[in-house]
C-alpha cells in the first residue's frame, strides 16, 4: 500500500469560522485516497507552535497568515503550504479567503430591499477585512443614490473588547447611535460588533428593526444568541474555503498549475428578526413585501398577493408604483430572482435552481434573470470562484 501523505490544519480552533474551514477540507480530505488529514489546534497564545522536526515530517500544510509569518517567517519553506482566510495576497503561498467585497455588497442589497433609505456602516479601521467589507458597502449604498455613514472603531475601541467594562461600551455606542438618522440600516463589521449594537439600542428603549435594522456577518451561533435578539446575518461560505483551500494543496502536490488566490463569495444573509421588517410608510406595501418574501421562493403570481392581503390589483399596483417605484409584478420577479441569485452562489446548478424556485423551464428563467441582473445565471454561477 503506498504511503498517505500527511497534511496538516494548523489553527486554533476555537471560532466558529475556523472550525468550519477545517469542516470544509476534512471533507475534501475524506475523498482523496492518498490523505491522511491531520488537525493540530494551536492555542491562541502562540507560544506552543509544532517543532521544524514535525513540520518536516508533514507532507502539506493549511494554515493562516499569521501563523505562517511566525514558522516560516515569509520564506517559501519546504513543505507546500496554502494559507486560508487570509486578508491580501501572499505572493509564492496560495490561498483561498471570503470575498468581503461581495459580502459588503450583499449587506447594501438586503438593507436596501427592507425598505431602509439610510444606510451605515460600523467596523474598524485597524482590520484589513472590516476595511474591505466597507469597501463593497460603500460604492452599493451609493449607486442607490444614498450616502453612506461609516463609523470606524479605533482598535482599543472595537466592541468586541468592551464586554469587561459595560459603561464605556454602551457610552460610546450610545454617542453614535445618537448621531444617526432614523430608520436606519446598519451594517455591522461582524455579529460580535451586531450583538452589543442591538444591546445598545435596546438599553436606549428603541426599536430593533424599526428605528434601526442590524445586520451582521458570520452567521455565528454565539453572539447570535447573546444579543437576545435573532441577529440577521451574512452567511459566509466558510466551509468552501476549507475545501478549495484543500484543493489547492492537492493540484501543488500533483504538479498542477495552482491560483495564486481564490476568494469565495457569500451564500446569503439569513433573515432573522433584526431585519425581519419593511420600513416602507404604507402598511398595506409593507405586508405584501412580507407576503412576497415569504413566498420567494415559489411561483407567486399577483394574484396570490391581492388575494392574501384582501385587496385588489389597482389599489396594490398604484401603491407599490407610488412607495417603490417599480411595478408589483416587476418587484416580485425581482426577489424571486434574488433568491435564485443566493442560490447560484451556492453552487445548485442552473437547472435545479429554475425548478426550486417554480419557473417553467430554465431558458425562461435565463432570460428573466439575465433581463434583471445584465447577467446569465451561468455566468453568475462560474464567479464563485473568482
Amino acid at each position: 500500500m503506498p504511503r498517505k501523505r500527511h497534511i496538516i490544519f494548523l489553527q486554533d480552533l476555537s471560532s466558529h469560522s475556523d472550525r468550519e474551514v477545517c469542516l470544509g477540507a476534512a471533507e475534501y480530505a475524506a475523498a482523496q485516497p492518498d490523505w491522511s488529514f491531520d488537525p493540530w489546534p494551536v492555542p491562541a497564545s502562540l507560544r506552543d507552535y509544532p517543532s521544524r522536526h514535525d513540520l518536516a515530517a508533514a507532507d502539506g500544510i493549511l494554515t493562516t497568515e499569521k501563523i505562517d509569518a511566525r514558522l516560516f517567517h515569509g520564506k517559501s519553506g519546504r513543505v507546500p503550504r496554502v494559507l486560508f482566510l487570509t486578508d491580501v495576497a501572499h505572493r509564492g503561498v496560495p490561498s483561498a479567503s471570503l470575498n468581503e467585497h461581495a459580502i459588503g455588497g450583499m449587506a447594501a442589497e438586503h438593507l436596501y430591499s427592507r425598505g431602509y433609505r439610510q444606510l451605515a456602516f460600523i467596523g474598524s479601521s485597524e482590520w484589513r477585512w472590516s476595511k474591505a467589507r466597507q469597501e463593497g458597502f460603500v460604492p452599493a449604498v451609493e449607486a442607490r443614490q444614498i450616502a453612506p455613514i461609516v463609523r470606524q472603531f479605533p482598535l482599543r475601541e472595537v466592541p468586541v473588547f468592551w464586554s469587561w467594562n459595560v459603561k464605556r461600551r454602551n457610552e460610546s455606542l450610545h454617542r453614535m447611535l445618537d448621531a444617526l438618522p432614523r430608520p436606519c440600516g446598519i451594517f455591522a463589521a461582524n455579529d460580535v460588533i451586531a450583538c452589543f449594537v442591538v444591546q445598545s439600542i435596546r438599553e436606549k428603549g428603541l426599536r430593533v428593526p424599526g428605528d434601526f435594522g442590524v445586520l451582521g456577518v458570520d452567521d455565528d451561533p454565539v453572539p447570535n444568541a447573546a444579543a437576545g435578539l435573532a441577529l440577521s446575518s451574512i452567511r459566509p461560505d466558510f466551509r468552501e474555503v476549507g475545501r478549495q483551500s484543500a484543493r489547492l494543496l492537492n493540484d501543488i502536490l500533483h504538479g498542477k498549475p495552482a491560483a495564486s488566490r481564490v476568494l469565495i463569495p457569500p451564500v446569503c444573509v439569513a433573515v432573522r428578526a433584526s431585519t425581519d421588517e419593511f420600513m416602507t410608510d404604507d402598511p398595506l406595501v409593507s405586508r405584501a413585501q412580507g407576503y412576497i418574501e415569504a413566498h420567494r421562493h415559489e411561483r407567486v403570481l399577483v394574484g396570490d398577493v391581492i388575494r392574501a392581503l384582501g385587496t385588489n390589483r389597482v389599489t396594490l399596483g398604484k401603491k407599490f408604483q407610488r412607495q417603490l417605484d417599480v411595478g408589483l409584478q416587476a418587484y416580485i420577479l425581482s426577489r424571486r430572482v434574488e433568491y435564485a441569485s443566493d442560490l447560484l452562489r451556492g453552487g445548485l446548478s442552473v437547472e435545479k435552481v429554475a425548478e426550486t424556485c417554480g419557473f417553467s423551464s430554465s431558458s425562461y428563467f435565463s432570460r428573466v434573470f439575465k433581463k434583471i441582473l445584465q447577467c446569465s445565471p451561468g455566468s453568475l454561477r462560474r464567479r464563485r470562484y473568482s
